[in-house]
């Protein structure tokens, strides 16, 4: 889903921010801000194709019957775009704690061209599919 940032501003020189997708309709609340001053400027602005980092847990139920859980001291790493191109990426692979944060502080503040070529290097898997080949 294609992101655009709304940008409103108040006469007592107030500006809140809304991070929205862009087929939703403007909300009266997004009008007001927490101080109840109504927005008289208003600004919607497209993403650019910086990456989106997310940190996937890989817990899971193994047995319903017993209750046990798998995989909960484990992450996978997803990167993706707000500019509303379907593109991503999950990591084949799954890490630690310590592990994802290094990684994914790795994709912060990228492009997508960037992310790519690390993604890559990395053989951290496919892009464009929740598919996970181990």
């Amino acid at each position: 889903m294609r992101k655009e940032w709304r940008e409103y501003h108040s006469e007592n020189g107030e500006i809140w921010e809304i991070l929205a997708d862009t087929n939703d309709n403007e909300k009266k609340e997004d009008l007001i801000s927490r101080s109840g001053s109504n927005a008289i400027m208003r600004k919607y602005m497209k993403t650019l194709d910086y990456i989106q980092v997310t940190i996937i847990p890989c817990a899971r139920i193994i047995d319903d019957i017993k209750k046990r859980e798998g995989k909960e001291k484990y992450f996978r790493l997803k990167i993706s775009l707000l500019n509303g191109e379907d593109w991503f990426g999950i990591s084949n692979s799954f890490f630690d704690k310590e592990e994802i944060e290094k990684l994914a502080n790795m994709f912060i503040g990228l492009t997508k061209r960037q992310a790519e070529r690390i993604w890559i290097a990395k053989k951290l898997g496919n892009f464009n599919t929740n598919r996970l080949d181990l």
